[in-house]
């Protein structure tokens, strides 16, 4: 089976990292919904994909200040959503939901830089909610910071690691590598099970050297019905992508069994009527 992985939720459809667009993505059938995570000022864990919107830092700002980031080229703003949502509060949805087979899959943001403090607050903050609800939610953490992910599974041994990585990134040591044999080395010195590399890195040869090596290949982020058939031809294990509908639509056109529709509705997260 491959897993569908809503980026952000449904990022064709909805701004991303929005309770509307997690509903969207549990309406239409995924198995995972990929999620961003900084940590406010308050010590509170907060999904936005940047940090930075105008001249405002999310780590500077308390959660009620943290705004919503808005994607113009791919959705209208008819989100009645103004805040960004906590991640407690999007656990509570996926349980309102009857959702906690879906995989909530929580990629942890940095800088990429060394570890610091606010690379050690948040692996504390975080690992103190998913220990929470690890035994009642499906759980999965990712980064693009091999020193994120190493220090995850030293403290919260059981849920699944991935490593994240870019096409041809800087060399640094808060990145994963680029090069097959090399990303998977680091990610299996970091205690990952999975990596997830840019589609523009995937072919078969790192397809099989992960395999070969335990590890599933979950690819991000894939735009077109085109680009997700290649992948399956390649035996990637998930594809992450921005439009759920039509992830779906490939997939079943290619005989791939699909996961179940959580249909929901929260009238707050509803247009008002004129």
């Amino acid at each position: 089976m491959i897993e569908i992985q809503g980026h952000r939720g449904v990022l064709a459809t909805r701004h991303g990292n929005t309770l509307a667009s997690f509903v969207e993505a549990l309406r239409l059938g995924v198995d995972a919904i990929e999620v961003d995570v900084w940590l406010t000022s308050d010590m509170q864990l907060v999904l936005r994909h940047d940090a930075v919107i105008g001249s405002t830092d999310i780590r500077l700002e308390t959660m009620l200040q943290a705004v919503v980031e808005k994607h113009p080229a791919t959705v209208t703003d008819v989100d009645p959503e103004t805040r960004a949502p906590s991640l407690s509060e999007t656990l509570a949805l996926l349980r309102f939901a009857n959702a906690t087979g879906v995989v909530l899959d929580i990629e942890v943001k940095t800088d990429g830089a060394a570890w610091d403090l606010y690379g050690h607050r948040i692996v504390t903050e975080l690992s103190k909610v998913l220990k929470a609800h690890r035994d009642e939610q499906a759980l999965r953490v990712r980064s693009f910071d091999p020193q994120i992910i190493r220090a995850m599974s030293g403290v919260l041994p059981g849920v699944p690691l991935v490593a994240l990585s870019r096409e041809r990134p800087v060399r640094s040591v808060g990145l994963y590598p680029s090069a097959a044999k090399e990303l998977v080395t680091a990610a299996l010195a970091t205690g990952a099970s999975a990596i997830a590399p840019a589609f523009g890195i995937l072919d078969a040869g790192l397809v099989a050297e992960a395999h070969g090596a335990g590890l599933k290949v979950f690819p991000w982020t894939l735009e077109t019905g085109d680009e997700i058939r290649a992948a399956v031809r390649l035996g990637v294990d998930g594809v992450c992508v921005n439009d759920v509908a039509l992830a779906r639509e490939v997939l079943a056109a290619l005989g791939e069994p699909l996961a179940a529709a959580h249909v929901m509705a929260l009238p707050l997260l509803q247009d008002s009527p004129a």
